[in-house]
């Protein structure tokens, strides 16, 4: 007992969503069928055959034997039976106002008598009883009144699923009836424009974030909500009352009643559990032969849509209960979008049943089709999809943007010096690479330093080598704290230094180098470097040469006694001073 107050509680927005939808179709439902001059007996008579001529002018009452039977049931009827007469006598007592006659077929000849004068009539082609396709809705105004008349209306059809049903009758005022009828266009309409929103919703998200397999639901979802529309045009009498081919409309909603439920167990076998998708499967394969044999049977002739109905809707809901099982046993934990597609399931199940009773079996007579209302089902399911959607979207963005900065830390670890953090020798070329094409291409300046720490091996000798790295770790943080965007300092190697600088000439750099100089005497405890600086000279300069000069330079930077900054202008052009030979790794030459 506890597990099942358990469950209620984890499902109380699916119970207060299902029961929502079911009271405003309940009220809706009784809104429009309510009506004080309709509880009338009604009663019927069977003839033979097809009505002749003498049968529809001629008309009579008394010369039937009338029948009481169960509205809204079809009359008992023998075998065969293509017309019925189905008849009301209406009380003295009906107000005179009451002078209106609203009444819905389906695939029917139809013809009103007041008593035997022949007010009405709405036929196909006599010559094919079959003829006569399609739900109409009939709106009759009497001039003279229903009071104390026998109304009566002769029906007939080739279709004897359909033969003596009337989907519901009512007599009243004109305001009254036009309000009913009003009302149920208004929820059509409701319906459709609901539908419609949602499409464009998904169409709209499926542009912003683009067409991917993982988002085939909003496909699914696209289908099954135009699938929903094309069945509401053709179940209401709205659209065939407007733009009239009632016959049209009817075919429309009959073959959508065999796509819908194929399109709406598609999405669910996206959303349930794994273990359930075969159930699923199974239930959509069953769905596509069925509508491929009505299909086939239509277009032989046999109207197998509407043949097959009484086969399909058992099947449907066998299947139906099949597909609200897999959603109630699939982990809502996993699967959290299965809570919302169970509402939607049972209200498609319901629905659909209660119209089944109606239109089909002709048990319950209503005004509208119920199917219509699990538009509102549908809605927070579509909605909690785009809304996890969206979530799985943000995870994933944020994924990739972790593993981008993941990746781009890697990338500088492989471009620095793991001691000083400073750029590793590789990065020369590139540096000299990109600072030169700017230099050639805006006219920008920039200058080359290359520097060391002087007597270094001493350094290690009486410092140890862990004191060694501890001066160089200074020098990188002494230099770090001087320079910004327009600079690149590298650690090319030992205790060698080199520092790229954009928009600086060479009596700046040296300015800049001298500066280094007297900072890093300070800071490193006895401890001085020398300096050698260069600077481009332009589209014929290269990368070799810019070494050379700053390597002349830091050899004379030696000369004097260390503890110095020479810059190029410094070396004799005549003077053979000797330079080290540098290879570094991955260094072609600047572009010009």
């Amino acid at each position: 007992m506890s597990h099942f107050f358990q469950t209620l509680r984890e499902n109380g927005v699916i119970l207060l969503c299902m029961a929502s939808i079911a009271a405003m179709a309940i009220f809706t439902w009784q809104s429009i069928s309510f009506s004080p001059y309709s509880a009338i007996e009604p009663k019927y008579a069977v003839i033979k055959g097809s009505p002749e001529y003498k049968d529809i002018i001629g008309f009579h009452p008394g010369k039937f034997d009338w029948q009481p039977y169960s509205y809204p049931t079809q009359p008992p009827m023998p075998a065969g039976t293509q017309t019925v007469y189905l008849s009301w006598e209406i009380p003295a007592t009906t107000p005179l106002f009451v002078n209106q006659l609203l009444f819905t077929t389906t695939n029917q000849n139809v013809y009103v008598y007041l008593d035997d004068e022949l007010i009405y009539v709405h036929h196909g082609n006599w010559s094919d009883l079959t003829d006569s396709r399609g739900r109409t809705l009939h709106f009759l105004h009497v001039d003279e009144g229903l009071s104390g008349k026998r109304l009566t209306i002769l029906l007939n059809s080739g279709y004897a699923n359909w033969v003596g049903s009337i989907d519901y009758f009512f007599i009243g005022s004109e305001k009254s009836l036009m309000r009913k009828i009003g009302l149920a266009d208004a929820i059509y309409i409701a319906s459709i424009s609901i539908a419609l929103s949602l499409i464009v919703f998904l169409i709209m998200d499926l542009v912003w974030r683009g067409v991917e397999g993982r988002r085939r639901m909003h496909l699914y979802l696209i289908a099954f909500l135009v699938s929903f529309i094309l069945w509401t045009t053709g179940t209401s009498s709205f659209f065939s009352r407007i733009l009239g081919v009632p016959a049209l409309w009817w075919e429309i909603h009959l073959i959508m009643l065999y796509i819908m439920p194929a399109t709406f167990a598609r999405i669910i076998q996206e959303i349930v559990s794994p273990a359930y998708t075969k159930a699923v499967h199974i239930s959509i394969v069953v769905y596509t032969l069925l509508f491929i044999v009505a299909t086939i049977t239509e277009l032989c002739g046999f109207d197998g849509y509407m043949n097959l109905l009484y086969i399909f809707y058992p099947i449907l809901f066998i299947s139906c209960l099949v597909l609200i099982y897999t959603l109630f046993r699939s982990n809502t934990k996993e699967t959290p979008a299965c809570r919302y597609g169970l509402v939607a399931m049972i209200s498609l199940t319901g629905f659909v049943g209660v119209d089944a009773l109606h239109w089909e079996y002709h048990l319950l007579a209503a005004p509208l089709s119920c199917t219509i209302f699990s538009i509102y089902a549908v809605i927070p399911f579509v909605f909690f999809l785009i809304r996890q959607q969206m979530q799985e979207d943000a995870a994933l963005a944020q994924k990739n943007e972790t593993l981008a900065r993941e990746l781009q830390e890697s990338q500088n670890e492989a471009s620095r010096d793991f001691l000083t953090g400073a750029f590793n020798r590789y990065q020369l070329a590139d540096g000299i690479a990109k600072f030169s094409m700017l230099a050639n291409t805006r006219g920008f300046t920039f200058s080359f330093a290359i520097f060391d720490v002087d007597h270094f091996k001493t350094v290690n000798d009486t410092r140890g080598h862990l004191g060694g790295d501890h001066i160089l770790k200074q020098i990188a943080n002494t230099v770090h704290a001087k320079i910004d965007r327009r600079h690149i300092f590298i650690r090319y190697g030992g205790d060698e230094f080199i520092l790229l600088a954009l928009h600086h000439d060479l009596h700046q750099m040296v300015a800049l180098c001298e500066e280094l100089r007297k900072t890093l005497e300070q800071t490193l405890d006895g401890v001085t470097m020398s300096f050698g600086v260069s600077t481009w000279h332009g589209t014929g300069d290269h990368m070799a040469q810019l070494m050379e000069r700053a390597d002349r330079a830091l050899y004379i930077s030696k000369e004097k006694g260390r503890n110095s900054v020479s810059g190029e202008d410094e070396v004799p052009a005549d003077t053979n001073v000797p330079t080290t030979t540098r290879t570094p790794v991955d260094t072609p030459p600047a572009e010009n």
